[in-house]
């Protein structure tokens, strides 16, 4: 098991920025009767203490089309329950939906906990800060899929070829 950091958080992303800037974020989830609703709606920058959660965030999302319908590549990570394992949204395999998806690289932020705190709504997997902050350090990740595999990082393939995975 990956232990979460003590004294920092990460972000990861797909772009390299001086300052994290707080900017509105929604989530909406699943209320006991079924429907779904607002969770969380606040001007926020987001991190987590766990450094593969946000490696598997410096992915990309390019679209492809089925059907006349356009879909993204992307990812699921469940922010609420410890895993370890990345949800991958794709088409064909596995090794062909990562490499659209991390094939490009990405970077690793790291940040002072301190600056972070918890807040109703998100996963306790996740931080929350409403202040801009400067990045403690920048990481360039060249090969996102082997650092999360060096974790022990599992994957779990999900073909959105197939109608039944499509949303």
């Amino acid at each position: 098991m990956n232990l979460p950091d003590p004294q920092f958080v990460y972000h990861g992303s797909k772009d390299l920025f001086d300052m994290a800037v707080p900017k509105r974020q929604v989530r909406k989830g699943y209320s006991t009767d079924g429907s779904l609703k607002t969770i969380f709606d606040e001007i926020s920058f987001h991190a987590t203490p766990y450094k593969w959660i946000a490696l598997a965030y410096t992915n990309t999302c390019p679209a492809f089309e089925i059907d006349g319908k356009k879909l993204h590549y992307t990812i699921g990570v469940d922010l609420y329950n410890y895993t370890e394992e990345i949800e991958i949204y794709g088409l064909e395999s596995l090794e062909k939906s990562l490499e659209k998806l991390y094939g490009q690289g990405g970077y690793l932020f790291s940040f002072r906990k301190e600056d972070f705190c918890h807040t109703e709504g998100l996963g306790n997997l996740e931080m929350i800060t409403k202040d801009t902050l400067k990045p403690f350090s920048v990481e360039k990740i060249i090969d996102p899929v082997n650092e999360l595999k060096k974790l022990g990082i599992s994957f779990k393939f999900i073909d959105l070829s197939k109608p039944e995975n499509q949303w």
